[in-house]
């Protein structure tokens, strides 16, 4: 599993939540009642400068990006690249999930270099 935010994503969330050094963000599944979770290019993330139990985390601009252990179950078989677009905000890649929920068409390459 690897976590990685362009530089793009995370000025957009340190403006968006109005982060400083120091804070921290943590990533998690969004759901909606009735149905299914998938690995789509919507998911959570808010300010939370208390990680419980971090399965990863990564250090960027000086804020501490990470997913908590009860959001394992949904990122932890699968590298994911959050990104910026300027439509629809931060958005999320899963390139190592199947083509049809991993959002594929975007353009992840490059960042694996």
């Amino acid at each position: 599993m690897r976590l990685i935010i362009t530089d793009q994503a995370s000025q957009a969330m340190i403006e968006e939540l109005s982060l400083q050094a120091g804070d921290g963000v943590k990533f998690f599944a969004r759901q909606v009642p009735g149905q299914p979770v998938n690995h789509d290019h919507k998911q959570g993330y808010a300010k939370d400068n208390q990680p419980d139990r971090p399965i990863i985390h990564v250090k960027k601009d000086g804020i501490d990006y990470h997913i908590n252990f009860e959001d394992a179950w949904f990122f932890g078989s699968h590298d994911c690249l959050i990104d910026y677009d300027q439509k629809e905000g931060v958005i999320f890649t899963f390139p190592d999930a199947p083509d049809g929920i991993s959002s594929a068409s975007i353009d992840y390459e490059r960042f694996l270099q």
